[in-house]
């Protein structure tokens, strides 16, 4: 009797530590995919919309990736089987779920040769550069992160090949 509970045990151990391994695994394939959708610039193959300024500044250039900061502060956590993924970029959830942004105006700019140069507070402090006026920003949606079929599938792939390897 004692040498069954002692197996009992050791199975139980065994499974949690193929549980905690899985978990692991699982937040790694779905950081990895995250990352791949700013290569891809897509959510799953679903195609971002370059806004008009990506056009005519980087025609062809990549979609929100201009310092790599968004892309670099995706951040996962893992808190028992719980894995969830932040972003410390303030314009992360915009970007991630689209909407509008209600802007207070008062950003400095100039024209030259007919476009719109856009100054920073700090390069037009004591100048006297025309303002925007508040206005509305529509801004789409161009998800990376978040629940789609496809990763579903990859992580019952994930989660299957690890118990089919741990219980051989």
């Amino acid at each position: 009797m004692k040498t069954n509970i002692h197996e009992f045990q050791n199975s139980l151990r065994r499974l949690e530590s193929v549980f905690e391994h899985m978990v692991s695994d699982v937040a790694v394939l779905a950081a990895d995919q995250f990352d791949q959708n700013f290569e891809r610039q897509s959510f799953f193959g679903q195609k971002w919309e370059p806004s008009e300024y990506v056009k005519r500044t980087r025609p062809g250039g990549s979609l929100l990736v201009k310092s790599g900061h968004l892309r670099r502060s995706i951040k996962k956590q893992i808190s028992g089987s719980r894995i969830t993924f932040i972003s410390n970029a303030p314009y992360a959830e915009i970007h991630n779920q689209g909407g509008t942004i209600n802007h207070p105006g008062g950003t400095a700019f100039f024209k030259k040769k007919g476009q719109t140069i856009w100054v920073s507070n700090r390069k037009a402090m004591g100048k006297k550069y025309p303002r925007t006026k508040p206005h509305k920003i529509e801004m789409p949606q161009r998800q990376f992160i978040g629940d789609h079929p496809k990763l579903e599938k990859m992580i019952e792939k994930e989660i299957e090949d690890i118990i089919t390897k741990a219980f051989k």
